[in-house]
């Protein structure tokens, strides 16, 4: 189980710092940040026609600190003028009919950055209308999961094919990281 344990450590560690050590600082460079840099790009070049966002990690939060992707997220949209209302992430145990109602306002416009995992946000999830781009935060740890999350954009009805503009899909790597191993996995 060592080797495991290490390789779910490295992986966390690669998206942000702070998912493995309580004490890390917010680095300018992670992951997380550059989500945040290329979601506010997208809900500007898409504000016409409000386009929307979906980011995925299926690994999301230090249980021994507390820190959480989502919210640091969710925050730093916020304050850079995003508002709240349009923020949201896909929990476990949400009510099938809340997950509908929040799946219509993102695919209506009205929710512009949807946040999840492969499980919450994957099979089953119509939300490709307005969706302009796709983050994925991690490498899932199975190809058909990785996808299952690419599914979310490419498919009919997503709106983009018909205004003839290209949905952009994000892969960050980390230099000297596991992104390479594990994408490769």
């Amino acid at each position: 189980h060592i080797p495991l344990t290490m390789y779910g450590i490295a992986k966390a560690a690669a998206v942000d710092a702070r998912l493995v050590q309580s004490d890390a600082e917010d680095d300018v460079n992670s992951k997380t940040n550059e989500a945040v840099r290329q979601t506010l790009r997208s809900l500007q070049e898409t504000e016409d026609y409000k386009g929307t966002i979906a980011i995925f990690a299926d690994n999301y939060q230090n249980k021994r600190s507390g820190f959480n992707i989502y919210e640091d997220i969710r925050s730093k949209l916020i304050n850079q003028g995003v508002p709240a209302s349009e923020v949201v992430v896909i929990k476990p145990g949400l009510s099938v009919k809340r997950k509908l109602e929040i799946f219509d306002k993102v695919n209506k416009g009205e929710i512009r950055v949807v946040r999840g995992s492969t499980f919450t946000l994957g099979t089953g999830v119509n939300i490709q209308e307005r969706l302009h781009t796709l983050i994925h935060l991690d490498a899932p740890n199975r190809p058909m999961d990785y996808t299952q999350r690419n599914g979310r954009i490419l498919r009919q009805g997503n709106l983009h094919k018909e205004m003839e503009k290209p949905v952009r899909i994000l892969r960050f790597g980390v230099e000297d990281s596991l992104d390479v191993t594990a994408y490769q996995r």
